[in-house]
């Protein structure tokens, strides 16, 4: 097989993309502008989210696709910074920890104070936001201590 006959195998036809986009409908999951290439049952997919969860769902579909064996999954969460959505800090009584990373194992960067407001930057993966504190400080903070204004 030669060079050109693997390129040509690497692009999906727009019927493909259609069957993945109809995959995903089907599960209430829509990404507009989603883009998509298979390779030797390797399926990356690209496009906007609203969410980690939504992301997580589409591979998890996605998975299940006739000839996929494995995902690259290059899909982004939506930034939300524009819609100025902010939260309320609900500690039961301490600070707020703003990790580095989505998890409790990852370095606290800053705090934000009891009953305080950050503003919701992205929501990322079951359970965590990426926030932004009032003192400029951003990073990932768990849902069970925020609450929407």
């Amino acid at each position: 097989m030669g060079l050109f006959d693997n390129l040509a195998k690497a692009i999906t036809t727009p019927q493909e993309k259609a069957n993945y986009v109809k995959l995903l409908e089907g599960a209430g999951i829509k990404i507009p502008n989603m883009g998509v290439s298979m390779e030797k049952g390797v399926l990356t997919i690209t496009g906007t989210v609203s969410d980690g969860a939504t992301a997580e769902k589409a591979v998890e579909i996605l998975k299940k696709a006739p000839g996929v064996t494995e995902i690259k999954n290059y899909l982004e969460v939506e930034d939300l910074s524009s819609k100025n959505i902010m939260m309320k800090v609900v500690t039961k009584s301490s600070n707020l920890n703003i990790r580095k990373g989505p998890g409790t194992t990852f370095e606290i960067v800053g705090k934000a104070a009891h009953h305080s407001q950050v503003k919701l930057i992205k929501k990322m993966y079951n359970g965590w936001y990426f926030i932004k504190s009032a003192d400029g400080i951003e990073g990932f903070c768990s849902t069970d201590f925020l609450a929407e204004i």
